[in-house]
This record gives structure tokens, sequence and C-alpha cells, in this order.
């Protein structure tokens, strides 16, 4: 059920048939120990990896252990699923001392103003191009998530 309701988003997304894609659950529960395993030492605990690239969608998983810092995409939406630990998402607000690091692509600073979301597995948001978001997680957790990252139209 939830493979044909994202297949469907996704091919409603795009404003054509979607191609097929399909990931196992369990390689999707397995990426989690094989991102942490990816991680750099003395940088931000954070690791991802692009899973496809259909176009105006990419799909990619990512694994934090730390913080990321706020970023603003002007042309692309953000879709997070929530495959294992927590974190919480500030989103919303505006972000002040943030740099803009490549056109249309904003990071830094800090947000102020935000909201805040906890995500937990089996959660999903969505964050609209133009919107300040920052994942925060809490020292000794860690977050585990699928990123889609849909092209503005």
């Amino acid at each position: 059920m939830r493979l044909l309701l994202f297949v469907g988003l996704m091919a409603g997304l795009s404003g054509q048939a979607a191609d097929f894609v399909h990931w196992p659950a369990a390689k999707l529960k397995g990426y989690s120990p094989a991102l942490k395993a990816k991680q750099p030492t003395g940088k931000a605990q954070m690791a991802s990896e692009q899973l496809a690239n259909l176009g105006n969608y990419t799909f990619m998983v990512a694994r934090r252990d730390e913080s990321g810092e706020p970023e603003v995409h002007a042309g692309w939406n953000d879709i997070f699923i929530a495959q294992d630990g927590e974190a919480t998402l500030i989103y919303g607000g505006k972000v002040e001392g943030g740099k803009e690091t490549q056109p249309g692509e904003t990071r830094g600073g800090k947000i102020v103003g935000g909201k805040t979301q906890k995500l937990a597995a089996g959660d999903m948001a969505i964050i609209p191009f133009g919107t300040p978001h920052q994942t925060t997680v809490e020292k000794g957790k860690h977050f585990t998530y699928m990123v889609i990252k849909v092209e503005k139209k």
C-alpha cells in the first residue's frame, strides 16, 4: 500500500509516468549501519547515499549522529521519511547569517522564528521550496531518513 501511494505520488509530481523503482524494507533498514560506517571522523557525523536520480526528483538516504546546519533550497521541495532513530526538524522562520553555497542554496547561520516537529521512524515531512529547515539530533542519538528532492514546478 505504502509503495503504491509513493509511486503514485511521484508520478503526479513529475506530470508523467514514474519509472518503477523498488527498495525492499530490509535493504532500507540496512542503510543505517552502513552509513554509520561511512561517516568521517572529526567532522559532523553525517553520511548519505544517492539512491536514484529520476529527472525532476532524486532519492537519497541519510544518517545523522549530530545536528545539521540550517538550509534553504530555492528550487527543490524536500520530503523526509524517517527510517530509524529520532530527530527534531526546525522549519519556517528565516535564516540569519546563512551563506549562499551555490545558486539557490543557502546554508549555515541560525533559524529565527521557526517551529519544531519531532520525527521518529515511520514519520513523513514535506518541506516546501524556500522554507528554512534544520535537522537536529540529541547527543548520543541518531536519525536515518530517506530524502526525496522534488524540483519546484
